[in-house]
């Protein structure tokens, strides 16, 4: 048995990737849904700095600090690769459990 084949069979879908965590993360992002107003959509159109300043950062700013972490600690290419785009995808608990 090869290492992939190891690697694929911990992968394989059960009822906690499949039915468990989506339901949990619906019902975690219906109760921060319900929990928003109208003020909260008005304060944004009147106040967009804050959001845009978050999205620059979270989409330029952190995949620019790990590319220069990966250059300064000068990480194998493929450790380089992976901080990266780690760097760059979006996060959160249940991203970061799947994959």
């Amino acid at each position: 048995m090869t290492l992939l084949s190891r690697s694929a069979e911990v992968i394989e879908s059960n009822f906690l990737t499949t039915v468990f965590l989506p339901l949990v993360l619906f019902i975690i992002m219906l109760g921060m849904g319900l929990g928003l107003t109208l003020a909260d959509f008005r304060r944004v159109v009147t106040e967009p700095k804050p959001v845009l300043l978050g999205l620059a950062a979270r989409l330029v700013l952190l995949p620019v600090l790990g590319f220069l972490l990966a250059a300064i600690f000068s990480f194998s290419p493929e450790l380089a690769v992976g901080v990266v785009i780690l760097a760059a995808c979006p996060g959160g608990p249940i991203s970061n459990l799947v994959s």
